[in-house]
């Protein structure tokens, strides 16, 4: 059985830009922007050594982002089993940027990293749907697509405005032969107060065809938006209903629409009975 993840802390600490003056309080560093930081999760989970003939090499954890989350920080620290992080919070460290102009795309947070001299590393993956997460957890690997994957990480810290969705996956995998390691994962949720707080979905379509696919995405079959997709890539997309719907373009004129439910995942593949392309829960 899978270990069940700790809830992430139940705090909220945010952080509020401002241009010249700050004031803080118990739990509230103020700036006068919309950009706000809250504290989204906190935790150390166990990676086994590929020797161990106890526990498992692999490990995922999901993390719950805020409503009204534009983009997220993540640190991750790789430490021996049982290490300990003396390091301040994340959360803490971020509010030194206080006066500057706040964190946004291009950003190098690699100061914030806790240095380490161990040479411990691991891959790290990111999910936004529980089915890719699920299927890296049990080495199903021919069924499972990351967002992202960071292959032989170190300790490190990133900005990141990819994968974004209510809820992502986290995932770790050791290649130490010798020895387990623990990784202690922190994500800082950046959130914007003039976004309309509603409840998000997710909808995740990858490309399983040798092509350049073109597709649309409505949520009343009015509104359509535009998309396109690289072989291999897959895009998640951020609903405010729990409802959509899908066109899958073959050429300018001929296109398939399904009716989508956020939360799954799908695959563009090429239909040989019909000859089109055609759209998969996978």
């Amino acid at each position: 059985m899978r270990p069940s993840p700790p809830e992430a802390q139940n705090y909220n600490l945010t952080v509020m830009k401002k241009i010249s003056l700050f004031v803080l309080c118990t739990t509230t560093l103020c700036w006068a922007d919309a950009q706000i930081l809250k504290a989204a999760h906190t935790e150390v989970i166990t990676v086994n050594s590929t020797t161990s003939m106890t526990g498992y090499t692999r490990n995922i954890t999901k993390v719950v982002l805020p409503e009204k989350t534009s983009a997220y920080v993540y640190r991750v620290t790789i430490l021996p089993k049982g290490g300990r992080v003396a390091d301040g919070s994340l959360l803490k460290v971020l509010s030194g940027l206080a006066g500057s102009s706040g964190l946004g795309a291009g950003i190098s947070l690699m100061d914030y990293a806790i240095k380490s001299n161990d040479g411990n590393s691991v891959d790290a993956f990111i999910f936004n749907n529980p089915y890719d997460a699920d299927y890296f957890y049990k080495k199903q690997d021919a069924n499972w697509t990351a967002c992202k994957a960071m292959p032989n990480r170190g300790n490190c810290c990133f900005y990141s405005g990819e994968c974004l969705g209510r809820e992502i996956y986290f995932g770790f995998k050791n290649n130490n032969i010798r020895q387990g390691l623990d990784v202690q994962l922190e994500v800082v949720a950046i959130t914007d107060s003039s976004l309309v707080g509603t409840s998000r979905y997710s909808l995740t379509i990858l490309n399983g065809t040798t092509g350049l696919v073109k597709y649309q995405v409505s949520s009343d079959m009015v509104n359509w938006q535009n998309f396109e997709l690289r072989t291999g890539y897959q895009n998640t997309l951020d609903l405010s209903q729990n409802m959509a719907y899908c066109r899958i373009f073959t050429d300018n004129l001929k296109y398939v629409q399904y009716k989508v439910v956020p939360g799954e995942r799908y695959k563009i593949v090429w239909n040989m009975q019909q000859l089109k392309l055609d759209l998969q829960r996978y």
